[in-house]
Order: structure tokens, then sequence, then C-alpha cells
């Protein structure tokens, strides 16, 4: 199947939902996919920041285990 056939049969989906959270989906892939460059994705500066917080707290012991997390989000959930 051709690139065009594919856009015509995914335009003719798209077209026929309703469905807010595929559609919201599907743009969030688009906006992706328009990110990119060579299939790598480029990350915005407030993106770059965030992982750079996300680094220093880590190595400052600003973190949880996943196992205290499940069990942080389980008595949440029990309230």
């Amino acid at each position: 199947m051709s690139t065009a056939e594919l856009k015509k049969k995914v335009i003719a989906q798209i077209n026929n939902t309703d469905n807010d959270e595929l559609l919201s989906e599907i743009l969030t892939m688009l906006h992706v996919e328009s990110k990119s460059i060579n299939g790598v994705y480029q990350m915005s500066e407030a993106e770059q920041e965030a992982v750079e917080d996300g680094i220093r707290q880590i190595e400052n012991g600003q973190w949880i285990s996943h196992e205290e997390v499940k069990r942080q989000m389980s008595e949440w959930l029990k309230k």
C-alpha cells in the first residue's frame, strides 16, 4: 500500500470517529513526529530543563523507590 493510500485510509478513519480520546492521542503522536529530526525527538528547552532538574534531584538523594510509590498510592487510594 502506498503512502498516499495509507493517508487516505487514515483520514477516512479520523473523519468517521467521534472518539475524543483517540483523536487527542493521534494529535499527540503527530506533534511528537513533527518535533523529530531523522527519527530523533528534539526536546524543547523546558523539557531539557525538566530532565536536568530530575538528574539533580537524583544526585541529591531526592527520590523514592517504585515500591514506595506503589505503597503511597495504595494508601492514598484508600482515603
